[in-house]
């Protein structure tokens, strides 16, 4: 049976999480900014070509030709094609729901991360931490189900990128502490930029019209194009802001445990609402603070009893 990392350094797992979020929240109103003129593979492998290139100097600056050495290859590979499925999904719900709704769905995932961190990593769950993940599932429910989303497709890829995100998490779990955090991220980028090639690729063998009357497919399936420089270049940049999120979220998930750093993830919303509001006047429904207020207050008190718990402990 594969053996968990054991390595527990809460703060700064939740430091490296909340400054990644914000890194991503940048990303995520470029990439919605976009969704109406450009497909996301074309978004996905332009950053990822930069990604690559930007992380592959930096370790070889760094670490030298030995920082390119990986002891687990085929878990960093899955973790990769994991983010990938997660991020491909989170974008395309992003193109057709406002912001704020979206996170609020995603963010089903650190529920998700304590049901898989008691299943597969084998991360003590205690009563108080099943109850407080039955009542933010029941959030989620609450700010979905009111607002009528559950009729459009969108919802299912917010859930379906919660998912893979969850399992993302998990993965890092069983990367061992001797793969530097940078040499993750590189062949983290690297799985991730063949994944938006490889569906690129499977889509140009099975044509499908570009323009299907829904935002999310239509971003999915719409042919290449190159407007304007500074459009190049703003996609180009999106390698950069990736790098550094995605090595944020390696180094949170691979110095703390999953379930200590997950509730963090809520410090995205002050971000999107803020980011939906300002740029595309997005007001959150009252289901959906409602829903998100439940979420946040369950894991927060979740997160407060294992600090108790760790402080009776030491």
């Amino acid at each position: 049976m594969l053996a968990p990392n054991q390595d527990n350094h809460p703060v700064v797992g939740i430091i490296a999480l909340v400054s990644g979020l914000f890194v991503f929240a940048i990303q995520d109103v470029i990439i919605k900014q976009f969704s109406a003129q450009y497909s996301v593979l074309q978004l996905v492998i332009v950053r990822g070509i930069v990604a690559v290139i930007a992380i592959g100097i930096i370790v070889a600056i760094k670490f030298g030709p030995s920082g390119f050495r990986v002891y687990q290859p085929l878990r960093i590979g899955a973790k990769g094609f994991l983010a990938f499925f997660s991020y491909l999904a989170y974008y395309l719900a992003i193109a057709s729901l406002p912001l704020a709704d979206v996170v609020t769905i995603t963010f089903s995932a650190p529920i998700m991360v304590v049901l898989l961190s008691s299943l597969l990593v084998g991360e003590p769950v205690g009563l108080r931490r099943w109850l407080t993940t039955l009542s933010g599932f029941t959030g989620v429910l609450i700010a979905v189900g009111f607002e009528g989303h559950l009729v459009n497709i969108a919802t299912a890829f917010a859930f379906l990128a919660a998912l893979t995100y969850a399992l993302n998490s998990i993965m890092a779990r069983y990367i061992s502490s001797r793969d530097n955090p940078w040499t993750v991220t590189f062949y983290f980028s690297v799985t991730h930029f063949a994944g938006g090639l490889l569906s690129y690729l499977m889509l140009s063998l099975f044509p499908i019209s570009p323009q299907t009357g829904h935002p999310s497919f239509d971003f999915l399936f719409r042919e290449w194009q190159w407007s304007s420089p500074v459009d190049v270049a703003i996609m180009a940049s999106l390698g950069l802001v990736a790098t550094a999120g995605f090595y944020c979220l390696n180094k949170a998930y691979l110095m703390a445990r999953a379930a200590t750093v997950a509730p963090f993830e809520y410090s995205y919303v002050i971000w999107a609402v803020l980011f939906g509001y300002l740029f595309w006047e997005e007001i959150p429904a009252a289901a959906t603070v409602l829903g998100l207020l439940i979420m946040i207050g369950s894991n927060l008190f979740a997160l407060r009893s294992e600090i108790i718990k760790i402080r009776t402990t030491d």
